[in-house]
């Protein structure tokens, strides 16, 4: 699987940027978020936590391919970088604020799922992982269906 990463300079300008620091000018705006953009952030939103879905309900079929560590710690770890660059996101619109404050309030649920899936797929004993499994699928269903698209 391939994941998706970014130099740490390139992300430390991206996110100066996004905070209007060094433009020079003191009344500097920051850039908001176009309402393309915000869609787009939203999908990204909830891939990595999808993803783990996925590979949590694969891993149920213990005769078949279980996935490796670096995978689940990578997925965890694009799940946490998703939800920060999506609460740093500026959207320009008030309706698209107030989906973004509440995407964040039902993503917080998926992430701490997204992390005990983890705990398991990594220890020697799977039990409990059908529950953690279902739990979070049931945490992803209540993101809105519109954001998973």
């Amino acid at each position: 699987m391939m994941r998706r990463t970014a130099p740490a300079g390139a992300l430390a300008l991206a996110a100066l940027a996004l905070a209007g620091c060094g433009t020079g000018s003191d009344s500097a705006t920051v850039r908001t978020t176009t309402p393309a953009e915000f869609v787009e952030a939203v999908r990204q939103l909830v891939q990595p936590a999808e993803r783990m879905g996925v590979v949590a309900t694969a891993a149920l079929d213990e005769s078949g391919p279980q996935p490796q560590a670096v995978e689940v710690d990578g997925l965890v770890d694009d799940v946490g970088r998703e939800v920060r660059e999506f609460r740093a996101l500026r959207p320009g619109d008030e309706a698209l604020r107030m989906e973004q404050a509440r995407l964040l309030q039902v993503m917080e649920p998926v992430v701490s799922r997204v992390r005990a899936v983890r705990a398991i797929l990594r220890s020697e004993s799977r039990a409990g992982l059908r529950d953690a499994t279902t739990q979070l699928l049931d945490a992803l269903g209540e993101v809105p269906s519109a954001a998973r698209s």
